[in-house]
């Protein structure tokens, strides 16, 4: 009875915050900044608060990425979280013209000089400016964007999904699709020399073996400790024969930029292949550690703070 009362509180709050944020993101841009502070402000109350893993997570994440001042990093963190979920609402309530002007490449020749020879993958971490970058992206690129709404609440995915229909590309929700579907999907658009985008971050607990099959999940290593990472960068670039690039995003208060890392060439190896694309997305997220939302992931937190 307890576990259904709050998941329907959760889903009181969803809705209430769903009106909200659907009024908001036509206020201007003061009001719509005063009204997105509130989860900056929560933030810092889990912060403060004694006993909280927020504070030792991200005094771990500064030690890993050499920043000298944790509460400076958390600081810049909580301003991108709140910047990127405006970006996000105005992407969902369909205000995309000045998010399609803010995106920047800044090896864009090299980009395209990549697609000129067929496709690839953009493998990205959770940043606060994902989505907003994604619209961008999709406006210059033939891209095929790698999604999933969320699970047991439809109400959410509905809200998740207003945001996929106005990225103003294809979009495949991979948590509701079949494998075999989504396998030809990704593989047709690489074969045909378009962008697979993909939040490749999502971890769980490291499988005994290199490989678990049947959760299509590799087994390597992050920030030292041992870790359970999705396989389908390197089994799909592996497959079409196209370079996994992984990325990541940094937003100012004027643009948002796709910073593209070492290209690494599948070699029919997946575990080898798969932690080489994890150790330069690691590389990324260390130099940009306040665009890292996932940050705060319970399994990335536990991965960041076991060395302490």
């Amino acid at each position: 009875m307890t576990k259904k009362s709050f998941s329907r509180t959760k889903d009181r709050i969803w809705v209430g915050y769903n009106v909200f944020a659907g009024w908001l993101a036509r206020r201007s841009m003061p009001v719509r900044k005063a009204g997105y502070g509130v989860f900056g402000l929560a933030l810092w109350v889990a912060y403060i608060l004694p006993g909280n893993k927020v504070r030792p997570t991200f005094g771990a994440l500064a030690r890993h990425s050499e920043v000298e001042n944790t509460r400076q990093l958390f600081s810049d963190f909580v301003r991108g979280f709140c910047r990127g979920v405006n970006r996000i609402e105005q992407v969902r309530h369909g205000r995309t013209d000045a998010i399609d002007a803010m995106l920047r490449i800044p090896e864009q020749e090299r980009l395209e000089a990549i697609l000129q020879e067929g496709g690839a993958i953009i493998a990205i971490p959770h940043t606060h400016a994902s989505l907003a970058m994604g619209r961008g992206l999709g406006r210059r690129y033939p891209i095929l964007a790698l999604v999933r709404t969320t699970g047991g609440d439809e109400r959410r995915a509905a809200s998740e999904t207003e945001i996929y229909e106005n990225l103003g590309c294809e979009y495949l929700d991979i948590r509701v699709e079949k494998p075999a579907l989504v396998a030809r999907r990704v593989l047709s658009a690489l074969n045909n020399g378009r962008l697979v985008v993909g939040t490749v971050d999502r971890i769980r607990k490291a499988p005994v073996q290199p490989i678990d099959a049947e959760r299509d999940t590799v087994r390597v290593n992050a920030f030292g400790q041992p870790i359970g990472i999705t396989g389908w960068p390197a089994r799909f670039g592996n497959k079409a024969g196209v370079p996994i690039i992984p990325s990541t995003i940094v937003q100012t208060k004027e643009t948002i930029s796709l910073h593209l890392g070492n290209s690494i060439i599948p070699d029919g190896d997946l575990p080898a292949t798969t932690q080489r694309w994890v150790d330069e997305l690691v590389r990324l997220v260390t130099e940009h550690p306040q665009e890292w939302t996932f940050a705060l992931d319970k399994y990335w937190s536990r991965a960041l703070r076991a060395l302490e």
